[in-house]
């Protein structure tokens, strides 16, 4: 006998929408499309800041509910690149804003690196390993201080997408 439980879903604190409950048999597509509307989301706030996603991932919890294997959680990771100022508007020095950048990047590489910790799936795992990659090739461009940093992190940040 088939069996399709019906999931209850609650939303993370200000996170926007409306928690409607699902049968099992169509917990993905209701999980995935409030993750999708997440990323939307942060789209719109990346582009409202002058910024661009470098990065996102969308990571279900599936468990097996009654007869069907269901979304009983989603979760959304975005990371938004937002360029520096023109160089007549700029406050800080030269300095200042390497480290800045500097310290981005370093956060960001700590983040991806408690990723890889936990993260089972080999393929999910490589493509963090060529992400760190990056952004560590990334840091060193910065560390060197060469004089177009900005455009090649934003490069090699790029291709992170």
């Amino acid at each position: 006998m088939i069996s399709n439980p019906v999931l209850g879903y609650k939303l993370d604190p200000g996170e926007p929408g409306i928690p409607h409950s699902a049968p099992a048999s169509r917990s993905i597509i209701r999980v995935l499309s409030q993750e999708i509307s997440n990323l939307i989301y942060f789209k719109k706030e990346a582009l409202r800041e002058g910024g661009t996603i470098i990065y996102s991932n969308i990571a279900l919890d599936l468990r097996k509910r009654g007869s069907f294997l269901a979304a009983v959680a989603g979760r959304t990771q975005v990371f938004i690149y937002t360029p520096g100022t023109k160089s007549s508007e700029r406050t800080h020095s030269l300095g200042s804003e390497l480290q800045d950048k500097q310290q981005e990047i370093e956060r960001k590489i700590l983040e991806l690196e408690r990723q890889l910790k936990t993260e089972t799936d080999p393929l999910e795992r490589e493509r963090l390993r060529e992400d760190l990659e990056r952004l560590k090739l990334a840091l060193n461009i910065l560390k060197a201080s060469l004089r177009a940093p900005e455009l090649l992190v934003g490069v090699l940040l790029d291709s992170l997408v």
